[in-house]
């Protein structure tokens, strides 16, 4: 009867012997595997101080075959190692840094290893191992989270600011025909693909323009990105657009830089300013609306983009084109949906809507509840708004934070807004006379308001102290005078 059950024995034996077998070789599949992929290096140290195993990263590292040092002696290859150390004295090192000898490696000299012993079941040791960690590989990582960093960051910054102005079509209401036109014009060319040239004068709202395009399109979930063409060195423009590779110029990132064309991948660009991007610059980015791909500058491999190309310009290109300072063919490729957007001055019955949307803004933002005095209003209307939106925005925010009750009073609005209100409220009647009266008028109470300081007056009259100097020799005013008057209150 054991004779019989010594077979079944046997067969079960093998059996377990053969899950082993298998058990190992996996999990010798699943080492070889690691060991292959991994950037850091590894290192198998037998009992007699021979090299048991190492890993391909290491072997680049030094510049070796790994056949060609598996079974060689490790101070062959590491002359000043301690994995006999760790072996003989059962050392663990956690993280600590070694430093090759000269000339006993092509990689860098000073590197961080983890080196612990090996220990059978019975707790004796038969080999050491170690872990090194290559600064290169981490300085690589350490840089794509950084560029990462980067990227969150602008997309945090672009979030945070279209919380607070999503701009659509919606939210541009208007009471102007001319406005209007355009809003329809652009809420059209929204739902394609082709390239749209937004003209209008500095400070008539083309970015917003842009945005509210980008947001009634298919490409709304897609990045909006912007490049101010004037902002940007021409020799840093082309890295700007396109981005450059490692090593491609000194002071370049390590890895590298992504350009706005990338980053506008399956969303849009806006290349603001057109009409001042360089003609070396104009050739390459009509090659990019042809074919739509890029070289980054160090590289000669072609990158494909999906990019939606909206430009801005507040200048006739049509004249730089007889110029020589535009390519014609480059007009022709971004012109091809034009949208003109009026100056505030051709729609002045959008001022009143306009500054009671700043002034909430402010309002909110700390805590307020000013507002305009009607006779404010009135000067707001008649002032012609050279900077268009920008300056009446900046108009508001400055008497905002000079208005020290809750109504906006016209003593609180610029010099030049103040006279070019009167002058057109008194259009036709004595005109050069009035203009003089108002000029000396302003001086006269600047400078009384700063007690005859020039330096301080001119800065609040935004000109230059020898400006200052010659409208008082124009005007005969006089500084002994003034000062008399703030001594005596009868005096001027």
């Amino acid at each position: 009867m054991d004779d019989a059950k010594e077979p079944e024995d046997l067969r079960r034996e093998n059996v377990r012997l053969r899950g082993e077998l298998h058990n190992a070789l996996l999990n010798n599949y699943i080492y070889e595997t690691i060991m292959r992929i991994l950037p850091d290096g590894f290192l198998v140290v037998a009992g007699d101080g021979s090299i048991r195993d190492i890993n391909e990263a290491y072997c680049k590292f030094f510049g070796v075959q790994r056949e060609a040092v598996i079974g060689t002696p490790i101070r062959h290859l590491i002359p000043n190692t301690k994995m006999h150390e760790i072996m003989e004295k059962d050392l663990t090192e956690i993280d600590t840094f070694h430093e090759y000898l000269p000339g006993t490696t092509a990689g860098e000299r000073r590197v961080a290893v983890t080196r612990l012993p090996v220990r059978t079941r019975d707790g004796e040791i038969f080999a050491s191992v170690a872990h090194i960690k290559f600064s290169r590989y981490n300085a690589k990582l350490m840089q794509s989270i950084q560029e990462m960093g980067d990227e969150i960051e602008y997309y945090r910054r672009e979030l945070i600011r279209h919380s607070i102005e999503i701009w659509s079509f919606e939210s541009l209401p208007t009471a102007s025909p001319a406005y209007r036109e355009a809003k329809i014009m652009a809420q059209r060319f929204a739902s394609n693909d082709l390239p749209i040239l937004l003209q209008g004068e500095t400070g008539v709202g083309k970015e917003v323009f842009a945005n509210a395009i980008h947001n009634a399109g298919a490409r709304s979930g897609g990045p909006f990105i912007c490049i101010n063409c004037t902002t940007i060195p021409a020799d840093l423009l082309e890295s700007e657009l396109f981005g450059y590779e490692e090593g491609a110029f000194t002071g370049g990132r390590r890895g590298g830089k992504r350009g706005k064309f990338e980053m506008a991948d399956k969303g849009t660009l806006l290349l603001d300013e057109i009409g001042d991007m360089p003609l070396s610059m104009q050739v390459k980015l009509l090659r990019v609306l042809q074919d739509n791909v890029i070289e980054k500058v160090g590289s000669e491999r072609p990158t494909r983009v999906d990019v939606r190309i909206l430009a801005a310009t507040n200048q006739n290109l049509e004249q730089k084109i007889k110029d020589k300072t535009f390519r014609e063919d480059l007009y022709y490729r971004l012109n091809v949906l034009p949208v003109f957007i009026p100056p505030l001055r051709e729609r002045k019955e959008d001022i009143p809507a306009l500054t009671y949307a700043f002034l909430e803004e402010l309002n909110n933002k700390y805590a307020q509840k000013r507002s305009t005095a009607p006779e404010t209003a009135a000067c707001l209307q008649r002032y012609s708004w050279p900077g268009n939106i920008r300056e009446l925005k900046n108009v508001i925010g400055r008497c905002f934070m000079t208005c020290d009750h809750d109504v906006i009073k016209p003593e609180h609005l610029p010099s030049r807004v103040l006279i070019e209100s009167e002058v057109s409220l008194n259009a036709g009647t004595a005109l050069n006379d009035m203009v003089v009266d108002r000029e000396r008028d302003l001086i006269v109470k600047t400078l009384l308001k700063y007690t005859c300081n020039c330096s301080k007056a001119a800065k609040a009259l935004a000109v230059h102290r020898s400006t200052l100097y010659a409208k008082m020799e124009k005007y005969n005013i006089s500084l002994g005078a003034l000062r008399q008057s703030l001594e005596s209150p009868a005096g001027i």
